[in-house]
């Protein structure tokens, strides 16, 4: 924790989410004596390695159908690279247009230029309202393309988790589907009865 005033805690603010991934000297050194023990059979698998592949291919492709049956583009593993625990999704049209409109733009000094864009907006409405964590893609790009707009339809995504808490993101995100599919029937609604009202 640090307490401080706010020209002092808005660098240490953006700066956190990369030292966390840091590790020490101490358990660089214990890591590095472990690393022999990788190579031999592991629940089945013939290394500890070949067994993180397979698990962590079933958890990306878990939650990459999630985010695709949300409405969001998830690359095709096949022919880009997939190195990491993450996902890198687009922002489907739909999504995008289920984002409060008054998150949008608005201000918040951790976000780049002090404007929430759409990446930003749709990832603390997400944790906010829906309880599903993402990352606004606008800290992976400068912040000049950030403000242009470049990361807007973006953001990232662990899959680094339990089964059972990509199972519940699943599920969080098919009510996102929903709650898309509920909208755009109310606003068909709308526009019946205003296309109504204008024809009367």
């Amino acid at each position: 924790w640090c307490v401080g005033p706010k020209q002092l805690i808005s660098p240490i603010h953006q700066l956190l989410p990369y030292v966390q991934f840091c590790a020490s000297t101490v358990i660089q050194e214990a890591l590095a004596r472990a690393l022999p023990k990788a190579d031999e059979p592991y629940e089945g698998f013939a290394t500890y390695y070949e067994y993180l592949k397979a698990m962590y291919t079933r958890k990306r492709d878990l939650l990459g159908k999630a985010l695709t049956d949300a409405g969001f583009e998830v690359p095709n593993f096949d022919v880009t690279p997939g190195g990491g625990f993450f996902i890198f999704a687009r922002i489907g049209k739909d999504v995008a247009n289920s984002i409060p409109k008054e998150r949008l733009m608005a201000y918040n000094n951790a976000a780049p230029g002090g404007k929430v864009r759409q990446d930003w907006a749709l990832c603390q409405w997400m944790a906010e309202e829906k309880g599903i964590l993402c990352i606004p893609a606008s800290p992976f790009f400068s912040q000049k393309r950030a403000i242009e707009g470049a990361s807007d339809e973006f953001i990232r995504v662990a899959f680094c988790k339990t089964d059972a808490t990509i199972e519940s993101a699943a599920k969080a995100l098919s009510a996102l589907k929903v709650q898309e599919v509920d909208e755009s029937v109310e606003e068909r609604k709308n526009f019946s009865c205003n296309a109504v009202e204008v024809t009367e």
